[in-house]
C-alpha cells in the first residue's frame, strides 16, 4: 500500500461493519475509523447461531456475557445436532469442548474400531464429550467441566442484528468511532487503480489510507469498482435460497434447546435456532430441484410436523416468511489494493455449520494482525500472506460443509441422489484438502483427535475409516508378528466411555435447564 495506514472507512454497518469497528477501536485506538452506514439498505439478519470461536472475539472487547446476551436475545450453544442427513430417522451430533481421548490406545480410532464389531455401543459423541448429556436433556452447567471450558467452549445463539446495534452504540460510538448515516452513490480511483475516496448521495466526498468493504453480497467495493472475480460454490453447494420466519414458543422449557438442529428436507434443510424469546428457522434449499412455492410449503409441513420439539399443527398459518437469496462462493482474494472484504462481501458458505460471523471474525483478526506486523506500513508480502490465510480457510470449510451431504446415505429424491451421486469434491479443491482427508480416511491411524469436526461427521455418517477391512488386514500383520490380539481396543477404554457418560447423564439431571439458567444469570429474571 502506498501509505501508512491512519485511516479507516468502513463501508455498510451490519454485524460485519460494528464488528469490525469495535474490533479496531478496541486494538488500533490511534486509527481514525468511520462506518458509513445507508439509512435505507436493510441488514440480513439470518446469521443466528454462532461458534465457540467468538468467544476470543468478545473475550478481546473485553465483553462478558451479561453485557451483551441481554441486549441481543441471547441464548447459549453446546453443540449442532443433524437430523435425517445420514438418512430419514437418524440424528447426529457435532458438540463443543476438547474431545476427551484419557485411555485410549489411539484417540478416536479406538471408537471406529469398536463401532465395527459393537453397533450398539456409545454414539461417538457420547464418548468423547463431557456436553452430551446436556444437550439431550436441554441443561446447562454454570461452571467447567472435564474438557469443556464455560468461558471458551460455549457458543451462542442470537439475534444478528441485534448484536450489530449493540456493538454499534453500546461500543464503538462510545469509544470514539464516526458514524456517518449516508447513501454511498459512487467510488472514485486513483490513477494507480487505489480507491482515493467515496461520494455519498449529497456528494459528500469521504477519504481514507484503508477501506473496509462490508456492503453484504453486492460487494460495492471489492467486486464492483475493483472488479476482483467471484468464485461460485454453487456446483458443490447447491442450496441457493432460503425461506425464513421466526417463530413463537409454544412451550419454552422445552423448545429452549442449547443446540441448533439442522433437519434435512427433500432438497435442502431447515435450521432451528432458539433465542431467548422466539426460534430462529428457516429452509435452504436448491431452486434446480424445487421451486420457490414447493419448498414454501415443504418447509410449512416440517414446522407443523411433530419434527418440532413440540408438535403445534396450526403453527405456520400464523408467520411469516421472508425469502433469501444465498450465494455460496468467495472472491480471487479479499484483499486487493487499500481495500478489504469482511463478511458476505467476501464471501459466504451455507450456513449449516453457523460459519457466517466465525469468516468475519477471522478476517477483522487478520486485518488487525496486518495492521500489527508493520505498524500500519503494509507490504505486498502482508497482504499476499492474509490472501492466502483467509482463501485456505475458506477452502477448508466448504469441503468440511460439503461433507454432510456427500457423504448421505439417502437417495430418496432428486436432490439427495444428485448431491451423493453426481458431486466432484475434488475439483473443487485448491489447497489439497480433499486428497489430505481421503488418505485419513482410508487410513484410521492418520485421523487424529484435533481434526475438528472431521472425525464426529465421519462417525456420524456411518463412514468409520476403521472397518471390517481394515481390523482383518490388522490382525493378519499382528498374527504375522506373533501377537494375537482379537478386540484391538483395550476394554478399560469402553469401560471409561461407559462410566463417564454415566457420571455426566447424572450431573445433568441435577443442573437447571437452559431457561433458567439464562433467567438466573443473563436476563435476572425478565
Amino acid at each position: 500500500m502506498k501509505k501508512k495506514v491512519e485511516s479507516i472507512v468502513i463501508v455498510g454497518g451490519g454485524s460485519a461493519g460494528w464488528m469490525t469497528a469495535s474490533f479496531l477501536c478496541k486494538l488500533h485506538p490511534d486509527l481514525k475509523i468511520t462506518v458509513v452506514e445507508s439509512p435505507n439498505v436493510p441488514t440480513i439478519g439470518v446469521g443466528e447461531s454462532t461458534i465457540g470461536s467468538i468467544n476470543h472475539f468478545l473475550g478481546a472487547l473485553d465483553l462478558k456475557d451479561e453485557d451483551w446476551m441481554p441486549h441481543c436475545n441471547a441464548a447459549y450453544k453446546l453443540a449442532i445436532q443433524f437430523t435425517d442427513f445420514r438418512d430419514k430417522g437418524t440424528t447426529f451430533y457435532y458438540p463443543f469442548g476438547m474431545k476427551d481421548t484419557e485411555n485410549t490406545g489411539a484417540g478416536v480410532t479406538d471408537w471406529y474400531l469398536n463401532r465395527v464389531t459393537n453397533p450398539d455401543s456409545l454414539e461417538f459423541s457420547e464418548s468423547f464429550y463431557s456436553v452430551m448429556p446436556f444437550c439431550y436433556n436441554n441443561k446447562m452447567m454454570e461452571g467447567d467441566i472435564k474438557n469443556f471450558s464455560f468461558r471458551n467452549d460455549s457458543a451462542y445463539q442470537l439475534d444478528a442484528i441485534l448484536f450489530a446495534k449493540f456493538l454499534k452504540e453500546k461500543y464503538a460510538l462510545p469509544r470514539g468511532v464516526e458514524l456517518i448515516q449516508k447513501h454511498v452513490k459512487t467510488v472514485s480511483l486513483d490513477e494507480d487503480g487505489y480507491i482515493d475516496y467515496i461520494q455519498t448521495d449529497d456528494d459528500t466526498k469521504i477519504y481514507a489510507d484503508l477501506f473496509v468493504d462490508c456492503s453484504g453480497f453486492k460487494s460495492m467495493l471489492l467486486e464492483k469498482t475493483l472488479g476482483v472475480k467471484h468464485q461460485s460454490f454453487e456446483s458443490l453447494l447447491l442450496n441457493n435460497k432460503a425461506w425464513a420466519a421466526q417463530v413463537p414458543y409454544t412451550d419454552k422449557e422445552k423448545e429452549l434447546g442449547v443446540v441448533t438442529n439442522c433437519t434435512a428436507l427433500g432438497n435442502g434443510w431447515v435450521w432451528y435456532t432458539p433465542l431467548y424469546s422466539r426460534i430462529g428457522t428457516g429452509y435452504v434449499f436448491s431452486d434446480k430441484f424445487t421451486s420457490e412455492e414447493e419448498a414454501l410449503q415443504e418447509y410449512k409441513d416440517f414446522l407443523d410436523s411433530d419434527k418440532m420439539p413440540v408438535h403445534n399443527p396450526g403453527r405456520s398459518k400464523d408467520l411469516t416468511f421472508r425469502l433469501i437469496d444465498v450465494r455460496n462462493g468467495t472472491h480471487e482474494k479479499c484483499w486487493h489494493k487499500n481495500c478489504i472484504a469482511i463478511g458476505l462481501s467476501w464471501g459466504f458458505i451455507e450456513p449449516l455449520e453457523s460459519s457466517g460471523l466465525m469468516f468475519v471474525q477471522e478476517a477483522i483478526v487478520t486485518l488487525s494482525q496486518t495492521l500489527s506486523l508493520g505498524n500500519g506500513v503494509i507490504s505486498k508480502i502482508h497482504i499476499d500472506n492474509a490472501n492466502f490465510y483467509m482463501n485456505s480457510i475458506m477452502n477448508s470449510f466448504k469441503i468440511f460443509v460439503a461433507y454432510h451431504f456427500t457423504l448421505s446415505q439417502r437417495r430418496d429424491t432428486k436432490y439427495w441422489r444428485y448431491v451423493t451421486e453426481e458431486t466432484d469434491m475434488f475439483a473443487h479443491d485448491d489447497f489439497g484438502t480433499v486428497g489430505g482427508y481421503a488418505g485419513r480416511i482410508l487410513h484410521s491411524h492418520q485421523i487424529e483427535s484435533n481434526e475438528n469436526g472431521i472425525p464426529d461427521i465421519l462417525a456420524g455418517m456411518q463412514t468409520y475409516p476403521s472397518n471390517k477391512t481394515q481390523m482383518v488386514m490388522v490382525k493378519s500383520v499382528l498374527k504375522g508378528r506373533g501377537i494375537n490380539n482379537q478386540g484391538l481396543v483395550d476394554p478399560m477404554t469402553l469401560k471409561y466411555w461407559e462410566q463417564k457418560y454415566k457420571f455426566f447423564t447424572n450431573l445433568a439431571s441435577k443442573a437447571q435447564s437452559h431457561n433458567q439458567v439464562l433467567k438466573k444469570n443473563i436476563y435476572k429474571g425478565k
